[in-house]
Formats: structure tokens, C-alpha cells, sequence
């Protein structure tokens, strides 16, 4: 099957024409050994072919400086994941900034790969007044250049068809300083001869040009030239990459980069500069010739493009009016707190009428199951480990995909990079930088993304600093905690109550990462602040179907990997607060059901090690019963839920299955105090933003730092910075109170 690369800056829209081509077709992994997402799926050409498309992280060079360029460069060089290069690389060009995605474009001319340009948002371009020519652009590149509008799926058929027909794009004459193209020439006769002087099978040498015995039994001489010179010109600025590395180490190539290097040092040259300084020079005069053309009367713009054409005349754009609000100084980052208070209103107005329907099913649900089986331990565990566990958080859906919603229709319309733009002055005073900010985004739906998203930080510092103030970002994993909490102690002052306290909560989780990131920042010694590049995308409408795929998959990923989790987790709860059972002697003692199944409870496993950590909770506040649930909150956050479910479904046996927050307000103390009161609500609020209880977050922390010294470290301080907290919080709130 052929594969084709999909690659491109970021914010090029690369994603949406990845998702253009193959539809649903799309499977979501990491690549071997690194966290780094992988996505492919597959997509019919014209001619009845089938190929598998793979979209690579954005990139702007490939000059590798973090995880995300580096997997992007092994895969286009054919370096990680197949034995070979990819068979067309696709390259996706913002046509309304086109002059900085050349630079990408001129190297990837370097690989000798067949190559197709696809020139999106050139919709975009035109209503600034840039008109493209995308046929002036495939004359000077020799590869097919196609216009596209991704977003809309304009000129995907016309992209499929050049995939057919792609083909590789001649090696321009870089503008490079006389003595260096010298050395790139002897350099790449060495190579020459090297590759002369093998014998046997054939070994895949670079992907920079292909294998250098050539594409074909006969290669042509002239294109076979270039791929050594392109191959050397890489060797001569530093590149040493695996497939690289062993043609540097091997004479007559060896010797040759020596003597070259010595002499371009003498000559002030340093290769590297050099190298870019030349590719932007041929970009500038290619940019300069394009004007020359585009500047031309236009008759109705790019017909392969069906976008009408545009002044000549410069004006500005829609983007840059909205800009002015949305990033100002202080608007901005007004304007973002409203948008984040509305998104929390929303998370309990919208959500609350499908959220009673579903808690009303489940309920109506459990009872009709549980009502056909006759009386003993499997009718206990459908009854109060199934659906009291698991469809305590079953119910909380709605308000997770709402959240996702949100987050799906502000990426989509460009905002997110605004916000990143804003956050950056803000995070450069803590330790960290905008680029932080992506990261600890993606953290409120889940910190394992958000830690594996740090892979786009180049600074190590950084990029700790931030994986360790991430788990703060308050995930979707913590929102069923909250509505079970907020919905059951605060549910009488509305919902615009509610989502003060939601977003409130959230703000505590941004402080405490602000303090802590501060803390770190002055232990530990500063080195040279990294610059902070940001692509701004333009302002687009939100696709509906995008928007509608990307909360389709974050709550299924959701409901299947937390579900799984939950179900795993209610299944052993339900056991150790079952067994063991309470002697029958003792158990003819009671004279109600009430009291029966508390002291069935007490009797099990669950409450023996609830009464023993009763001590280290007492301070705070909690019960015995919270105890346990914080015990299985430690396998995931929304565990919780499920663990008073089938706690407080154990110890009221009736088979009414009322709603768990209700059930939790009824519970009180053998001298009659209620164990839940609003000071305890918040206190435990409180823990759930600050304390670290999610294993697998540890098991990523452990992958991406490369050790057990950080996730330990993260665990204890976290922890133990919740305790201290919440401990202020009860004893100074009970004597107030």
C-alpha cells in the first residue's frame, strides 16, 4: 500500500486536510518508544488505489529541536516506523503566509522525494489581497501545487488526483557563498565514490535523496549529482541523524568534512547560517517573481480554486480588527475570563436536564435488572457494584462532552493561539512560557495528553516545570467530583452559583500551579530564556462535522478507557465492601435494614481499612467512608464517585436506589451530626484540585522524564500540599462556623 506523508507548519490546517482526506478512516496511537501521537488513516485515489495517509506533528523546519520535529524529520527520511520513505510527501502551505512555509517547502525539495504542494486557505489570501498563483509556483517548483480551502473540503479531489502524480521537484541552485558550494561539490564526490565502492546488497544509505545507488538501474546523471550534493550539503552543516551518520564516520567522506570545515572556519563561514541565510534568499526571489506575476489583472481568480480574485491593494484584514480586542493587554484577558465563565455556566445549564434524564434511566434501569435476579451476591454486585458504581459517573456524560464542546469550537475557530498569546507574559514571570500554556489547555481534559504535549518544548527546564504543575489543570476526570459535590451541597442557589464555584475551583488549581511553577523557577538557576514562536491562525468558522468528531472521539476515549477503569475498580470496591459477611449470629441483632447494612459495611474489608486511616482523616474532616473512596480515587479521580455509590448503596440495602447525593446528605454520626456539611463539601473539593490521584498520569510523568525521582516527587509534594490545605481549610472553617 503506498503511504503518504501529510506534513506541514503548524496551524496550516494540515489536520483538516488530513481529516478531509480520509474521513472516518482514521486510527489515533503513539510512535514506538516516544509519546508522540501518531495519526493515519486511509484514503481511495482516483486511479482505485489505496493509500495509507500519516499526518506528522507540525513542523516549521527539519532542523529538529523537540520530540514533535524530530519524529517529523525520521518519518519523512524513512528513519522510524517503515523500513522506507514515505512514497509522496504532501506538504500543506498557509497560502496567506507563504513565504515563511517555504522554508519547509525548500527542504523538503531536499529529500528527493516525490512532492506535492497543497496551497490551503488561499480563500483567506485572497479576501487580504494576496492573489497566489498556483500555477506560477508549479512552473518554478516542478511538483504539482494545488489549491485547496481544507475547511471546507474545496479541491480535494483535485489534491488526490496530483497524489497520483506527484513527482520529485528539481534541486534549486541555493544561493550559498562560492567556497561552500565548492565543499558541497568535493564533498559530494567523496560520496560519489563511496557509494561506488560498495558491493553487495544494497543498503538504504539517506533518505534525503533517496538510496545512493540511485532510484532507477540507470539514473540519471544530473539528478543523481544533485542528491549527492544535497546529501553533502547536509553532512557539512551538522546533520547527523541516523541515516547520516555512518556515511560522516566513513573515508574518503570523513576526511573531506574535515578539510571543508576547517576552511570554511577560516573563512568566517559557518555552515549553518549559511545554509538558511541561502534557502531564504531563494525564497525572497521566488516570492519577488510571484509578485511580479500575481500583480497581473486577474480575470476571476485560480480556476482550479473557484475562489474569486482580489484587489491588489493591502487592507486590514477581519483577523487583525478582531486581534486588536481579543489580545489586547487588558480586553484580552478580560475577554478570556468570560469566555471561560461562560463555558462553566454552560457545563451545568445545558448539561443539567440530559444529565436528571440519564440519572433517571440508570436508576429506572438498575431496578428493572436487578428486580429479575433472585436474592444473593450477584444480584448485590448488578445492583450496587454496576450500576451504584458505575452509573454514578455514567451520569456526569453530558457535562464532560460539553467541556469538550467547548474547547473543540475554540480551537477550531483560531482562538486557543490567542489565549496562548495572552498567557505568555503571564507565564514568563513563573518560570514558564507561552508554549506552556498548549500543554496545561490540554491538561483540563486530561493531564496524559497535557504532559505528552510538552514534547513541543525545546527548554528541558521548561518543559519539567511544566509537566509538574500540569496535574493541577483541573481534568475531566475531576468533574464528575465536582457535580457530584457541588450538585449536592449547593444545588439550591442555581446554577449561576454553581459555575462561580466550578470556576473558581478551576482558578485555584491555575493558582496553585502558578505558585508552585514560581517556587521552582527560584530553585533552580536560570540559564537563557528560549524565544517563544506562536503561528497565529486565522479567525474561521467552526466546522460542525469537525467540531462534532473531535467531542465524538474525547468522549468515547473518555467513556472507554475511564469506563473500563471504572468498571475494573466498582467490581473490587463492591467485593471488599461485601466480604466478609457479617456472622448470621451477629447479624439477627438489628431491628432494621438501615442499621443492618452499616454494620455489614463496618464488618467489611473496606471499612476495617477505612477505621484504620480514620485517624489521618479525622483533622480534615472526612469520615471513614470518604477514607475508602479516596483510596480508589488513586486508580482514577471519577472513581470516587463510583466508590460512594456502592459504599452508600451497601449501607442502605432497601433497593430504592436514590440518588447518591441525597443519600450522602442523610448520613450521619452515631451522636446524630450530619458526616456531610458544606465544610466538608469544599474541603474535599479542594483535595480533588490539589492532590495527585491518578496512577496512570504517574506511569506517563515516569515515560517522559525517564524515571522514578519525578513522579514520586510529584506524588509526595502534591499530596502533601492537599492535606496542609484542606487542614487549614476545616479546622479554621469549623471554629468560624
Amino acid at each position: 500500500m503506498m503511504t503518504v506523508a501529510l506534513t506541514g507548519n503548524p496551524n496550516s490546517g494540515k489536520t483538516t486536510v488530513f481529516n478531509a482526506l480520509t474521513g472516518l478512516r482514521q486510527k489515533v496511537a503513539n510512535y514506538p518508544g516516544v509519546t508522540v501521537e501518531k495519526k493515519s488513516g486511509r484514503c481511495t485515489l482516483p486511479d482505485g488505489r489505496c493509500c495509507q495517509v500519516v499526518d506528522l506533528p507540525g513542523t516549521y523546519s527539519l532542523i529538529s529541536r523537540s520530540p514533535d520535529e524530530l519524529v517529523a524529520m525520521e518519518v519523512l527520511r524513512g528513519l522510524r516506523d517503515t523500513a522506507n520513505p514515505p512514497d509522496v510527501v504532501v506538504v500543506v502551505v498557509d497560502a496567506s503566509n507563504l513565504q515563511r512555509n517555504l522554508y519547509l517547502v525548500s527542504q523538503l525539495i531536499e529529500l528527493g522525494r516525490p512532492l506535492v504542494v497543497a496551497l490551503n486557505m488561499v480563500d483567506i489570501a485572497e479576501r487580504r489581497g494576496r492573489r497566489v498563483s498556483a500555477g506560477f509556483l508549479e512552473a518554478e517548483l516542478g511538483v504539482p501545487v494545488v489549491p485547496i480551502v481544507g475547511h471546507k473540503g474545496r479541491g480535494m479531489d483535485e489534491l488526490k488526483h496530483a497524489i497520483t502524480h506527484a513527482r520529485i521537484a528539481p534541486m534549486p541552485d541555493w544561493p550559498l557563498p562560492h567556497a561552500m558550494k565548492e565543499e558541497v561539490v568535493l564533498v559530494g564526490g567523496g560520496l560519489a565514490i563511496l557509494d561506488s565502492n560498495r558491493s553487495g546488497p544494497r543498503s538504504r544509505a539517506s533518505a534525503l535523496g533517496g538510496d545512493l545507488d540511485g532510484p532507477a538501474a540507470n539514473p540519471d546523471p544530473q539528478r543523481l549529482l544533485d542528491r549527492y550534493c544535497a546529501v553533502a550539503e547536509r553532512l557539512l552543516i551538522g546533520d547527523r541523524a541516523s541515516d547520516l551518520a555512518a556515511i560522516a564516520a566513513r573515508e574518503p567522506v570523513a576526511s573531506l568534512l574535515l578539510s571543508a570545515e576547517a576552511r570554511l572556519h577560516e573563512l568566517g563561514i559557518e555552515p549553518m547560517q549559511a545554509n538558511i541565510e541561502g534557502h531564504y534568499r531563494w525564497i525572497e526571489e521566488l516570492a519577488r517573481r510571484h509578485a511580479a506575476v500575481s500583480e497581473e489583472p486577474a480575470s476571476g481568480g485560480d480556476s482550479r480554486c473557484g475562489c474569486p480574485s482580489a484587489p491588489g491593494t493591502q487592507r486590514l484584514s477581519r483577523t487583525d480588527r478582531i486581534d486588536s480586542l481579543l489580545i489586547h493587554r487588558r480586553w484580552g484577558l478580560v475577554i478570556f475570563t468570560f469566555i471561560m465563565a461562560v463555558l462553566f455556566v454552560a457545563v451545568f445549564y445545558l448539561a443539567a436536564p440530559i444529565t436528571d434524564a440519564i440519572r433517571v434511566a440508570v436508576h429506572w434501569l438498575g431496578h428493572a435488572v436487578s428486580a429479575r435476579l433472585p436474592v444473593g451476591p450477584i444480584k448485590d454486585l448488578v445492583s450496587d457494584g454496576i450500576f451504584g458504581g458505575v452509573g454514578s459517573v455514567v451520569v456526569f456524560v453530558p457535562q464532560i462532552a460539553i467541556l469538550f464542546l467547548f474547547l473543540a469550537v475554540l480551537e477550531d475557530s483560531g482562538y486557543l493561539a490567542r489565549a496562548a498569546f495572552l498567557m505568555d507574559r503571564i507565564l514568563a514571570k513563573i518560570g514558564l512560557q507561552g508554549r506552556s500554556f498548549v500543554p496545561l489547555l490540554s491538561s483540563f481534559a486530561c493531564a496524559i495528553p497535557g504532559i505528552m504535549a510538552t514534547r513541543t518544548i525545546a527548554d528541558r527546564r521548561s518543559r519539567l516545570a511544566t509537566i509538574l504543575v500540569a496535574p493541577f489543570m483541573s481534568c475531566s476526570a475531576r468533574l464528575p467530583v465536582y457535580s457530584l459535590l457541588i450538585g449536592a451541597f449547593f444545588a439550591s442557589r442555581g446554577s449561576l452559583f454553581q459555575a462561580g464555584i466550578m470556576l473558581s475551583l478551576y482558578m485555584l488549581g491555575m493558582l496553585a500551579a502558578v505558585v508552585v511553577a514560581t517556587v521552582f523557577k527560584r530553585s533552580r538557576r536560570e540559564g537563557p530564556a528560549s524565544a517563544f514562536m506562536l503561528e497565529m491562525p486565522s479567525y474561521k468558522l467552526p466546522q460542525p462535522g469537525h467540531v462534532a468528531r473531535q467531542v465524538y472521539l474525547n468522549t468515547r476515549e473518555f467513556i472507554t478507557k475511564a469506563g473500563s477503569t471504572i468498571f475494573c475498580m466498582s467490581v473490587v470496591l463492591w467485593a471488599i465492601s461485601y466480604y466478609p459477611r457479617l456472622p448470621a449470629e451477629r447479624a439477627a441483632g438489628f431491628g432494621s435494614e438501615k442499621a443492618l447494612g452499616s454494620a455489614r459495611l463496618d464488618y467489611s474489608l473496606a471499612g476495617r481499612l477505612g477505621h484504620a486511616m480514620q485517624p489521618l482523616l479525622r483533622p480534615l474532616g472526612y469520615d471513614w467512608k470518604i477514607g475508602v473512596g479516596l483510596v480508589g480515587a488513586f486508580s482514577a479521580r471519577e472513581v470516587f464517585v463510583s466508590t460512594m455509590g456502592i459504599v452508600y448503596s451497601a449501607g442502605d440495602p432497601s433497593g430504592q436506589q436514590a440518588d447518591l447525593g441525597t443519600l450522602m446528605k442523610a448520613d450521619v454520626y452515631p451522636d446524630g451530626r450530619h458526616v456531610w456539611t458544606p465544610l466538608v463539601g469544599v474541603s474535599l473539593l479542594v483535595w480533588f484540585v490539589l492532590a495527585m490521584q491518578c496512577t496512570s498520569t504517574l506511569i506517563v510523568v515516569r515515560r517522559e522524564t525517564g524515571g522514578w525521582r519525578w513522579p514520586v516527587f510529584m506524588l509526595v509534594y502534591m499530596n502533601c500540599l492537599a492535606y496542609v490545605v484542606c487542614l487549614a481549610i476545616y479546622q479554621v472553617g469549623s471554629r468560624l462556623l
